[in-house]
């Protein structure tokens, strides 16, 4: 209320230098806080594209090892020890990345990757019955490993969002 009543050129440089450095102040919070959280961004795109990365890498493997898997349950003669080595390229791929990859990922392609242990052993034994029992559960696991990478990396979120752009 003083100010408003002592409007002397004086007082009213004061004011506006006061409103200046305040001004100046907030403005600058204000970047700062977007630096601080274009920073986070960045890192977090990064570290997606890393993610990405490590699922393409994975993907290629586990198709390659299904497409073994899949001739071996329909009695085409492969050899089983590349089967195996191709068990464990899956392994050395998630052992390589695990600091990336989601837990939920590299657990439940343990356990894809169990069935297919378990599948390739009884059909070695030559046990067809647990053989095609063996392979079912291996089927299931490894469908449900890749909807669950699909959910994780926002596969279905990310093409709408393209659907969205090229209408």
């Amino acid at each position: 209320m003083i100010l408003c009543s002592d409007t002397k050129p004086e007082n009213l440089k004061d004011t506006f230098y006061f409103f200046g450095i305040f001004s100046t102040f907030i403005i600058s919070a204000v970047t700062l806080f977007i630096a601080f959280k274009n920073r986070k961004n960045a890192l977090r795109e990064n570290l997606y594209k890393e993610q990405l990365s490590f699922i393409g890498k994975l993907t290629t493997e586990l198709y390659q090892l299904h497409a073994d898997l899949t001739k071996i349950n329909n009695s085409i003669e492969i050899d089983y020890s590349k089967t195996r080595l191709k068990i464990e390229n899956v392994f050395a791929v998630i052992y390589s990345n695990t600091h990336i990859g989601s837990d939920n990922i590299l657990i439940k392609t343990a356990n894809t990757l169990s069935h297919a242990n378990d599948f390739l052993k009884s059909i070695e034994d030559k046990k067809n019955d647990e053989s095609k029992s063996d392979f079912k559960s291996y089927f299931k696991s490894y469908n449900e490993l890749t909807n669950l990478m699909r959910n994780e990396m926002g596969v279905r979120s990310l093409s709408k969002e393209n659907e969205r752009l090229f209408k």
